[in-house]
């Protein structure tokens, strides 16, 4: 698994994180609604990186204070 390693590094799955989250927030400026996708789809596609983003940052936030405490 991708995660097994930095799994107890909050650095790192808050840099994962961020990442989906620059991806969320760029994704309708650089993807036109044309072809196959129609806006539904685009919005769908959004959702999910914007929830990918946002499980980890949080994620990554209780893990921090989890080491920070000790536990």
């Amino acid at each position: 698994m991708i995660l097994k390693n930095r799994a107890r590094d909050p650095k790192s799955i808050m840099m994962m994180g961020m990442a989906f989250l620059a991806a969320a927030n760029l994704w309708p400026r650089y993807v036109s609604v044309t072809g196959g996708l129609g806006p539904d789809a685009v919005d769908g596609a959004r959702g999910v990186l914007m929830g990918l983003a946002i499980g980890l940052l949080c994620w990554s936030a209780w893990l921090g204070g989890r080491l920070r405490r000790g536990g």
